[in-house]
């Protein structure tokens, strides 16, 4: 969703292409959203009868998959590594994949050797070292997208999104017993969630 976050703020600015293999550009919409795990759904007009299917499913640890992009505009590039499981202390669903990924490839999708997309590359934590959204958040995107209605005020519906995480994920933290312990003369609360460093 990063990738046409400054169309949604700014719609009278920007507009959407999609350029194909063609290099020419046609003009697409944007269909629905998840700022929580920075996916956009666009649409253009084209019919295409080339698509990849998703997995939604787990994999096994040490899958070998191949993620795609466009690396800093040099051209679709394949990028190969392993499925490394699920981050653990992360606040939203990332796989964690030992390929390289870089700037440009965000979006892109990332398959296993028959061609099902297993994720979506997000972002990049350094050398052979990247993260991807799970299919299966993908999957629930595009059955979101089916009930959305044309000309949604997406900059709207991230701020509601965004509140409506943050409440939840405060409120479950409320809820649960908190470890403490001695800071000096305090008594501080610890580890109240994984995806919380202090």
């Amino acid at each position: 969703m990063h990738v046409v976050s400054q169309l949604i703020h700014e719609p009278a600015k920007y507009r959407l292409e999609l350029v194909g293999d063609d290099d020419l550009g046609v003009p697409a919409s944007m269909v629905a959203i998840d700022v929580l795990h920075d996916l956009a759904i666009v649409r253009d007009q084209r019919p295409s009868a080339i698509y990849f299917s998703l997995l939604p499913n787990s994999l096994a640890q040490g899958t070998r998959l191949y993620s795609m992009g466009n690396p800093r505009d040099l051209g679709m590039t394949i990028i190969e590594g392993n499925y490394n499981g699920l981050l653990k202390s992360s606040r939203f669903e990332r796989i964690l994949f030992s390929g390289s990924l870089n700037p440009g490839m965000s979006g892109g999708p990332a398959f296993n050797q028959h061609g099902e997309v297993v994720g979506v590359n997000v972002t990049t934590g350094g050398e052979q070292l990247s993260f991807l959204v799970p299919a299966k958040q993908v999957q629930a995107l595009v059955d979101k997208s089916r009930d959305q209605v044309p000309g949604s005020d997406f900059k709207a519906e991230i701020g509601r999104e965004l509140v409506r995480e943050a409440e939840s994920f405060y409120l479950e933290r409320e809820r649960e017993p908190w470890r403490r312990e001695r800071f000096g003369e305090l008594l501080l609360p610890r580890d109240l969630s994984p995806a919380l460093k202090c």
